[in-house]
């Protein structure tokens, strides 16, 4: 049978009760692998299109309208409905909040906040794409409208339809990066965190960028690598992360060649993405660092319940250098055990790691941030229950948060409960990184090196040695 074939039920304890939900499994003279049409792949994509399709509709009640007094169709947020439905979005208010429904390029858009002025604060492949998305929803906004679909909700709408189709590649770079535990790609494409967090913000495309990076280098095309996690960092910060999971790698094969053309073709393709708009419109290219250098800490970091609970509420710069310093030394921790821990560790395990150790030690923790972790958590310790129990957990903090931010006079419900959802969600993602560790040392087994021999599926041939 081949490894991509092999049911989840043989393996993992937790697909058991599902599978036996849906029919049981299979019968003695079953006839594996001869589908012609419902491949392996197929059946993960239908299943991860039917969770973008929960995701939407968990975001849809905020993208409805209501005609006003003068005909014109209008976003419905009556009652609070987008913290009472938890379907807050930052597509939806950012269509005009950012200019996408007036045209133009992003960065020249601007407004005032005080005597502030205010511009684009997304980095700029991410302005870039919400600029896109602003144009095709105007164009197609005539045929949206004779349905009453107000100019946002469309834009929520067509901005959703096409981050799914991102995904779905997502799912296929996965499940190729998976190698002969392919089954474990249901837990990206069924991850409630996709329900709750796919459409929340402009994540995904990021992920796919990070994700074709690794796929790229596990195929020793390490220019190209370098290219699209460069093209990720452009999107969102985090991809360049991934970058120190191959400095360690170089490190203990002594191959600096293979990383070095990654390094300079992320740099390279980075600034050849920024430079043209920093020339064009440096104050707005400004924006996403002034903005993250002056706000304080977000609702859902340690930052947050150390102040809601001990009323320690540090200013943004000592927030600033706190984060930088101990997101430094758990960077210089995870490079020093990579090195000396005698297995060589797998691209995923430091990739966890160093993730994970950036959202614990930041000042902002956007919800939405941890679906940078699922892939990450999925390739490399795929434990079923462990991950569905953090993932459920996480996806419980955005309706907590919501029902929070009500404020006290509307019902809302009080911090301790938010607190404790977090610190839930963090000692969860910790002890994944435990685990992730023990396996690194060899206390315990590890389920992707046994189905591949000892091999890591991330890396080219040459580099699998201890």
């Amino acid at each position: 049978m081949s490894p991509a074939n092999r049911v989840p039920a043989a393996a993992e304890p937790i697909a058991r009760g599902v599978i036996e939900f849906l029919g049981g499994r299979m019968g003695t003279h079953a006839r594996v692998g001869r589908a012609r049409w419902w491949t392996p792949l197929r059946v993960i994509i239908a299943v991860g299109w039917s969770f973008l399709a929960l995701g939407f509709l968990s975001k849809a009640n905020c993208a409805g309208g209501r005609r006003g007094e003068d005909g014109a169709i209008l976003l419905n947020w009556d009652g609070n409905r987008n913290y009472t439905s938890f379907c807050y979005s930052d597509i939806i208010p950012l269509y005009g909040g950012r200019g996408m429904d007036q045209g133009g390029f992003p960065y020249a858009f601007s407004w005032q906040e005080g005597d502030v002025t205010r511009y684009m604060e997304y980095p700029v492949l991410a302005g870039l794409f919400q600029g896109l998305m602003g144009w095709i929803s105007r164009a197609t906004y005539p045929v949206a409208e004779l349905f009453a679909i107000p100019a946002a909700g469309w834009y929520f709408a067509v901005t959703a339809a096409v981050l799914s189709c991102i995904w779905v590649g997502v799912l296929a770079m996965v499940y190729r990066l998976t190698g002969n535990r392919a089954w474990d790609t249901i837990l990206v494409a069924a991850s409630p965190l996709v329900i709750i967090h796919a459409f929340t913000n402009w994540d995904i495309p990021s992920i796919a960028l990070a994700v074709a990076g690794l796929l790229a280098a596990s195929r020793g095309r390490y220019v190209w690598a370098g290219a699209l996690l460069g093209l990720g960092t452009a999107f969102k910060l985090w991809p360049l992360f991934l970058l120190g999971a191959f400095f360690v790698v170089a490190w203990r094969n002594r191959r600096w060649v293979e990383f070095i053309k990654m390094a300079l073709s992320c740099a390279f393709t980075w600034l050849a993405v920024n430079l043209p708009v920093a020339l064009a419109y440096p104050a707005a290219w400004r924006e996403f660092y002034r903005l993250n250098e002056t706000r304080g800490a977000e609702w859902t970091t340690i930052y947050a319940i150390l102040s809601r609970n001990l009323g320690v509420e540090l200013p943004p710069s000592v927030l600033n250098a706190v984060g930088i310093v101990l997101f430094l030394a758990v960077c210089a921790a995870i490079a020093a055990f990579g090195i000396l821990v005698p297995r060589q560790p797998r691209v995923a395990e430091l990739a966890y790691l160093i993730v994970a150790g950036f959202l614990l030690v930041n000042k902002v923790w956007s919800p939405q941030y941890s679906l940078w972790l699922v892939i990450p958590a999925v390739l490399a310790l795929p434990r079923w229950r462990l991950l569905l129990s953090w993932m459920l957990v996480d996806a419980a903090v955005w309706p907590i948060l919501m029902w929070h931010m009500l404020g006290a006079g509307n019902n809302g419900v009080p911090h301790e409960l938010l607190d404790l959802a977090v610190l839930g969600r963090d000692g969860l993602i910790i002890a994944i990184a435990v685990c992730i560790i023990r396996q690194m040392l060899g206390l315990s087994s590890d389920k992707v090196a046994a189905a591949h021999r000892g091999a890591d599926p991330l890396l080219e041939r040459k580099f699998q040695r201890c």
